[in-house]
């Protein structure tokens, strides 16, 4: 089960996705390819930070050291995921707009760094 505190973290990055989506329909005068870039690079990172959570906090009440190890084995699966996820949308999207995946990209990791300064 993930923490509460996590899935605040991915419901922020959610919306941040979905707010880039609405800005990026703006900037771009409603070109579709554009939305769908921002999704795609939402997805890029919202995607592998799911499978970090299932992964880092899959065990609890576990020495320190094993949870030390199950982070740096989800930091890597999640690196891995997001390389090959970005690589996968750039050599396959034919009408990528890089500036909405790059769009979507920074405001999902943005998320993170937000979700950790804003307390309930």
């Amino acid at each position: 089960m993930v923490y509460q505190e996590v899935k605040r973290v991915l419901r922020l990055q959610a919306s941040l996705v979905g707010l880039a989506v609405v800005v990026s329909l703006l900037l771009s005068g409603g070109n579709v390819a554009v939305a769908v870039s921002a999704v795609l690079g939402g997805l890029a990172v919202l995607g592998p930070a799911l499978v970090y959570a299932r992964i880092a906090y899959a065990k609890r009440h576990v020495p320190p050291a094993a949870l030390i190890k199950a982070h740096f084995l989800a930091e890597a699966v999640k690196f891995c995921l997001t390389v090959l996820i970005s690589a996968a949308v750039l050599a396959s999207f034919k009408d990528l707009s890089v500036a909405g995946f790059l769009g979507g990209f920074i405001a999902a990791t943005s998320g993170y760094g937000f979700g950790l300064l804003i307390k309930n």
